[in-house]
């Protein structure tokens, strides 16, 4: 597996440290960002429920969840709610 993640790794010009592990993150983090149903997320990270992936994946989701609720809020004037 190692050899063909070298090989893989090579051929896509990726860095020598970057590790297959940080690719399934990132995929993870990104479908949560493009609000991909967490349960189907989920079930293709193969994690055993999508609470664990939320609470591991799910962090930067709810900043950005804050972040659109306080620019509507200002933008209607109610920005000293927030």
């Amino acid at each position: 597996m190692s050899a063909r993640w070298r090989t893989a790794r090579n051929r896509l010009h990726l860095p020598e440290n970057f590790r297959l592990h940080d690719w399934r993150a990132s995929k993870i983090t990104n479908d949560l960002d493009a609000h991909e149903n967490p349960a189907g997320v989920s079930a293709d990270a193969r994690h055993h429920s999508p609470g664990y992936t939320m609470a591991r994946y799910g962090r930067r989701r709810a900043e950005g969840a804050k972040k659109l609720a306080a620019s509507s809020a200002a933008r209607i004037g109610l920005s000293s709610l927030v």
